[in-house]
């Protein structure tokens, strides 16, 4: 008698699992390129049309979403961190029947966002000789993410692909550089966008340059030197004047 029922029950169950075919997990198209929309089908099959099934979605292993009546899981501006191994589990609400579909791995690559460019100096207005740092970031975007700074539209330095989301450029200001247009190009492999450009701001001009004070100085310097040197000139002139007349007035006396 037990055993009679323990086949009869594994009969059943063995029905009851044919009654739904293994779900396939796929990834769908979205109207906006950053979300991630993944869905879970399951046939059921015709006799029992009136199941009522609940879905669960894994991340590598991990529950993502749990006995959800939907089919449809979603991230929303996925990142290159929601890459991964997904898979979905449909199954009855007394658990009775449970099916796991194959693994669907997702490797995201995210096209890169617009870049914010920054420029720090200490002074307001930068001198010839001055250091400045240009400073250009991507707060998203797949990795590796290649930096290009321009100024007047022509590349300053040599393109840089940090480890991170941003780049900076450290420079000596040029007087040439005064009031012209910089800007920064961030690129990945999926696409690649420009800042914003921004003016550079006036530099000090070349007469307050470092040289043309030194030069100042140096002349300074030579005029004291000499401004002794030209007044024992002129006393010793003096003196040979009065040298000369006294002795003419002694030889009329």
């Amino acid at each position: 008698m037990l055993l009679w029922m323990v086949l009869l029950f594994l009969v059943s169950k063995t029905e009851a699992q044919e009654s739904l075919q293994t779900p396939v997990l796929s990834r769908i198209p979205s109207p906006d390129s950053e979300d991630l929309i993944l869905k879970c089908k399951a046939k059921v099959h015709p006799e029992k049309p009136a199941l009522q099934l609940f879905y669960s979605f894994y991340k590598d292993s991990r529950v993502i979403q749990n006995r959800s009546h939907s089919p449809i899981f979603s991230i929303t501006e996925a990142k290159d961190e929601d890459s991964g191994l997904y898979q979905c589990m449909v199954a009855t609400k007394d658990g009775i029947i449970q099916k796991r579909s194959n693994h669907l791995e997702i490797q995201l690559q995210m096209p890169v966002s617009h870049p914010v460019l920054s420029l720090e100096h200490e002074a307001t207005n930068p001198a010839v000789g001055d250091v400045v740092k240009f400073l250009c970031e991507a707060e998203r975007g797949s990795l590796p993410i290649v930096y290009s700074f321009y100024l007047d539209g022509k590349i300053l330095g040599e393109p840089l692909t940090p480890p991170g989301r941003a780049a900076s450029l450290v420079l000596s200001v040029k007087e040439e550089w005064s009031a012209k247009n910089y800007s920064c190009e961030a690129k990945n492999n999926v696409s690649s966008e420009r800042s914003e450009p921004k003016k550079f701001p006036s530099v000090v001009t070349s007469s307050f340059s470092g040289s043309h004070v030194l030069s100042a100085l140096t002349n300074r310097n030579m005029l004291i030197t000499w401004l002794p040197v030209s007044l024992l000139g002129g006393m010793i002139v003096a003196a040979v004047f009065l040298i000369y007349f006294f002795r003419a007035h002694k030889k009329d006396g």
